[in-house]
This record gives C-alpha cells, structure tokens and sequence, in this order.
C-alpha cells in the first residue's frame, strides 16, 4: 500500500437518535488496525435541552461534518475514508464537496482527498429532496416539541441483540431535532467519490429491499451482512473487516 496507515483517517457519521458511544466499539476496533478515527458530535443530537435545539436542522450537522473533513484534507493532506450509518448517509453524503475528491486532488497535484464512501444501513437522497418530501412520517416516529423520539428502538435498531443488551441501548436513545425532516439536500458526494454499501439483511428499521435500492442509487459496490440495524454492536468484527478492506484498497 502506498504511503502509510498515517496518511489515512476515518470519519465516522452516526446515525439519528444515538449517543456517540454506541460507535466507539467501532471506531476502536478500526484503531487497532492502525487508522485513526474522527467522529464530530451531530448538534441535532445533542444539548438536546438548550433553547435552540429546535432550530437545528441537517445543515448543521453537514457544517461540523464537512468542517472535520476540509481539516483533514485541505490543511494535513490526508486521505479520508466517510463511514456512515443510516441518518449518517444523508449528512455524509451532503458534506462532501467534489473539489475533495481524492483523484480530482491527484490530477492537480495536490496531496490528500475523500478515497471513499462507506455506507451501512445507510439512507441515501438526491438533491433537492428532504425526509419529510420525500418519505413522509414514519410510523416509527413520534414528535412532541420539535423533538422527534423514535419509538421500540430495542425492536427495530438492536433486535439482534441479547434482550438485556438490546433494552440497554434502547434507554440510551435520545431524541433528534424535527428539524432535520424538512431540510433539502443539497449535495450528493456519491456522484462524484467510488462507494461502497454494506446491506443489513435483518434490519428491522430500514428493510433490505429499501437498502438495495438505497446502494443502486449511489451506484454503490454491495457487500452484505447477516444482522439488524446496527452491526456496529452485533456483528463489529465483520463490519470492521470488510471496513479494513475498502481502506486497503481504496488508497493504495
């Protein structure tokens, strides 16, 4: 592989409703393999009880998103790998500018670039389109306050998981700003950066059938795992070893 392992980092988007700490299994496991990792905290997840929280919408997640990523390319001349997961591919995907493109990067001589995209369970939108337009309410969903709560997460996000486990990450859960439903895209980085898709066949939030059609928009390579929502907790080795590989491959 050309360069070394310092060369490269890992950005991770999360998913809505989630605390960071349901991704730090994750990110460590790909640490040990010696990339370092970065996951900006989404401000329509967090300070959830602040007086603007309301307010926040996916533009503000894309900003601290897209803020990490211009650091990493544009001032250290890194190579950088997106990893996202359900909400994440929306907020990913809207991030990334083409003028980060790893090859357009090489062609004018300059050092660094997003290498790849990296999608598990992950939503994939067009521009010009928001959620709400797009999907409308999801049954899933309950709002109260311009808050949105996501309802029998321990069934649909962890349903492969041991029950005490998966009631565990369920009352870990916090609620998003509604916000986030009506925002338009505005950036499809798929269009422009190689991707991959890793499809979750039990998932029991976002079924299969809607990843494959989510992964053939991107016009994703696929790969698949045998788990629900979030391999992340139920099947991280694999997850990680198919990660490891799109690294390897992806910047040599």
């Amino acid at each position: 592989m050309a360069g070394s392992k310092s060369d490269i980092a890992v950005v991770v988007v999360q998913g809505c409703f989630q605390k960071p700490l349901v991704y730090e299994q994750l990110s460590g496991s790909i640490r040990k393999h010696g990339y370092q990792t970065f996951q900006p905290e989404l401000p329509t997840c967090t300070e959830i009880e602040s007086p603007g929280f309301a307010k926040k919408d996916l533009n503000d997640d894309t900003k601290v998103v897209r803020d990490v990523i211009e650091d990493l390319v544009e001032q250290k001349g890194r190579k950088v790998i997106v990893v996202m997961h359900s909400y994440g591919g929306l907020v990913g995907s809207n991030a990334v500018l083409e003028k980060w493109d790893l090859d357009k990067r090489q062609s004018l001589g300059l050092a660094g670039g997003v290498a790849h995209l990296f999608y598990f369970s992950a939503f994939i939108m067009g521009k010009g389109q928001s959620v709400l337009g797009t999907y409308g309410e999801s049954p899933n969903n309950e709002e109260k306050d311009g808050k949105l709560y996501f309802k029998n997460g321990a069934k649909l996000l962890y349903n492969d998981l041991p029950e005490e486990e998966a009631a565990l990450w369920a009352s870990r859960m916090v609620p998003q700003s509604y916000a986030v439903q009506t925002t338009t895209i505005t950036n499809a980085a798929y269009e422009f950066v190689p991707s991959t898709y890793v499809i979750c066949d039990n998932d029991k939030a976002v079924p299969p059938q809607v990843q494959e059609i989510f992964s053939r928009a991107a016009g994703s390579h696929v790969e698949r795992i045998d788990s629900g929502h979030s391999p992340m907790l139920s099947r991280k080795d694999k997850l990680v070893d198919i990660i490891v590989s799109v690294i390897e491959k992806s910047t040599s």
